[in-house]
């Protein structure tokens, strides 16, 4: 029996293992461009799309080659897209960092924050809030769309506005966490800030806190609504990573307010002495005979005649005491006991009225002091 070959059985067999790859790598391909957050329309990405690929003619060989150019240009644009963007975030997030950094007010600063992030983490709309006690209030609004109704709209409503930190809202759960946090449908959350859905129309967005001076100080908003740019964790990311620089620029500007205040209260202390240095040059000189008939004779101490309520033997010892000698010395001087010493000082403390040496000495010193000896 003679057997028939068929010669595009084995082309064909061929043709639908190609087919089982075409869809493999378009299936992993495809789960690549989402993460991206390429459209599935992408130039360079369509070739894997259909079965169209690899025809219904030609050889195994030209199907492989189309097959594995495809492939090559699709994974080459999902490449280019996916490699760079963590870079290229971090480091517009730099940039947009030194250039606040640079500014030296505070409120220019401020004023600055979100059109910074906005170009750092390819936003449409940014808001920041100072963050006080339980309230938050918005200090700055910044929309790629100033002509657009709706930004216009909201722009007015959180101008000059405060806040409360309402229990269970996304904000107060922002500031006792200190979290970034992205919300990715808004109109579900029963947490999120009602003008954000019904005058903003926001569908999702990302908050972080700014933290500077071990306290939560600021909250960011932010969101892609006008180019509708769905937002994904890279974008917490670069939130979280902008309101951390943030918190830390804050933290410089008030060390540098604290060192401008210290600055400037020494320098205001070295005026003042230095008109003091100048007040004493310009004094008129007075001859030493002349300044010793003007002024008055310098206090003395109190006389020994001022000890009249002690004995005799309690005015040697308190003598010696006043000019700092210790009992053991005072002894060794009056030729007596310690014990002695010890009993004298004790009865020259009690008519003195104090209760140690250091108030006997200060009395003495003061001068008149003694004249109330109990005897």
């Amino acid at each position: 029996m003679t057997s028939v070959r068929c010669p595009g059985a084995s082309s064909d067999h061929l043709g639908d293992e190609l087919e089982e790859q075409r869809r493999e790598i378009a299936e992993r391909l495809r789960s690549l461009t989402a993460a991206a957050a390429l459209s599935a329309s992408t130039p360079g990405l369509e070739a894997l799309s259909g079965p169209g690929l690899l025809g219904l003619d030609g050889s195994v060989l030209q199907r492989q080659s189309s097959l594995f150019a495809a492939t090559e240009a699709a994974s080459a644009v999902v490449g280019e897209r996916i490699r760079p963007a963590p870079l290229l975030a971090a480091r517009r997030v730099s940039l947009a960092l030194e250039r606040l950094q640079a500014g030296t007010e505070l409120d220019d600063v401020l004023r600055a924050v979100p059109s910074e992030l906005c170009w750092a983490g390819d936003f449409d709309r940014v808001l920041f809030s100072r963050v006080e006690s339980s309230s938050w209030s918005p200090q700055a609004w910044f929309t790629a769309h100033p002509e657009s109704a709706v930004d216009v709209a909201f722009g007015k409503l959180v101008r000059g506005a405060t806040f409360p930190l309402a229990s269970g809202s996304i904000e107060a759960e922002i500031v006792r966490r200190r979290v970034t946090a992205l919300v990715t449908d808004a109109a579900s959350e029963t947490r999120t800030f009602p003008p954000l859905i019904t005058v903003a129309h926001c569908d999702s967005y990302v908050i972080a806190p700014v933290v500077s001076g071990g306290a939560v100080v600021g909250l960011l908003h932010a969101d892609t609504g006008a180019t509708g740019t769905p937002l994904v964790e890279a974008d917490r990311v670069t939130m979280r990573a902008f309101g951390d620089g943030f918190g830390l620029i804050l933290d410089c500007l008030a060390l540098l307010g604290a060192l401008d205040e210290q600055r400037r209260q020494i320098s205001a202390a070295l005026a003042r002495a230095g008109q003091a240095v100048g007040d004493l040059c310009d004094a008129p000189l007075i001859l030493a005979s002349e300044a010793t008939a003007t002024l008055p004779p310098p206090r003395q101490p109190a006389a020994r005649g001022a000890m009249s309520g002690l004995t005799a033997r309690e005015q040697d010892v308190f003598a010696l005491l006043v000019s700092g000698a210790t009992n053991p010395e005072i002894a060794d001087r009056l030729t007596v006991s310690e014990t002695t010493v010890k009993s004298h000082v004790k009865h020259i403390l009690r008519k003195l009225r104090v209760s140690n040496r250091a108030e006997a000495i200060a009395k003495y010193v003061r001068g008149g002091g003694l004249n109330g000896v109990a005897s």
